[in-house]
């Protein structure tokens, strides 16, 4: 059996849409925030109402009273591509050319669609960790998040506590709200997930949570999240999920992902771009655990 190019050019053109959707879309930060398409490079402003009331004993004339407030987060829209070029000839020595044609004019590639997939996972890879980055150069204390008094890192011993913590250090004002979250790298959340059965809460989740990738922190509202942009951190964060707006292209032909054989190179070639951001709302609602 060999793959013919003419059905991976196919596959591609038809799926390209598709597949860098699921590269820029499917990540576990992405599943809980603010999606806005169509955004262009450079910064872009989303604008935000908010505002106050003032209420007052009833009485005659018009005491005016209350304001309301525009404001704009910026989102800094970042171009990203990857690309390789891959020589079908280069795999005659090795297993991979039984999928090969035995045609000395080498246009193929075999496994067309795992390769195209593979792209997708390791795209979707990098932009979870960027976004972890992100959420950690935003969300601080000297920017204006609320501190938990956390001075050491989490052990198991003491990561329940130090959780509850950072919840209780969030601003009163969103608690309400039904998109609270806490987010970590996934070591502490492993080391936290312990921690809850070592005390015997096994019903920290409710039936049809997927317990490997987020938890509910027993007692509250919020839920726990991993990113792998965390790895490496002794870092939490807690707020809104909702006020982390992610900025994506998606709505023009720049964001595609692709592989074609080109004649000229005598080479199969994988390309991909895409358009990704992140800003934070009002950073003053969020908490953060301590300077770590």
């Amino acid at each position: 059996m060999s793959y013919n190019l003419s059905n991976l050019s196919t596959y591609t053109d038809e799926l390209s849409f598709e597949l860098i959707s699921k590269a820029v879309l499917q990540t576990s930060v992405m599943d809980y925030a603010t999606i806005r398409s169509g955004l262009k490079s450079g910064t872009t402003s989303i604008n935000l109402l908010d505002g106050n009331i003032t209420v007052a004993d009833r009485s005659c004339g018009w005491n005016e009273a209350g304001t309301l407030v525009y404001t704009q987060v910026d989102i800094d829209m970042q171009e990203k591509q990857t690309k390789q070029a891959l020589c079908p000839t280069s795999l005659r020595d090795y297993y991979l050319s039984s999928r090969l044609s035995a045609s000395a004019n080498a246009t193929e590639v075999p496994f067309e669609e795992v390769t195209a997939n593979l792209f997708v996972e390791k795209i979707r890879k990098w932009n979870e960790d960027y976004l972890g980055g992100e959420i950690l150069a935003d969300i601080t204390v000297a920017k204006g998040a609320v501190d938990s008094g956390q001075t050491v890192a989490s052990t198991a011993s003491t990561i329940i506590d130090d959780v509850m913590d950072l919840i209780d250090a969030v601003d009163p004002a969103v608690l309400d709200r039904d998109d609270l979250g806490v987010i970590m790298s996934p070591a502490y959340f492993n080391m936290l997930r312990r921690a809850l059965t070592a005390q015997n809460l096994y019903h920290f989740n409710a039936p049809g949570i997927n317990n490997n990738t987020e938890l509910m922190m027993p007692g509250t509202d919020f839920k726990v999240i991993k990113s792998s942009g965390f790895v490496g951190e002794d870092s939490f964060v807690a707020g809104p999920l909702g006020d982390l707006v992610v900025g994506v292209g998606l709505e023009d032909d720049f964001d595609n992902l692709k592989i074609f054989y080109s004649e000229d190179n005598d080479e199969v070639r994988v390309m991909a771009a895409w358009r990704i951001g992140l800003g934070v709302v009002d950073t003053t609602k969020w908490a953060k655990n301590g300077t770590l």
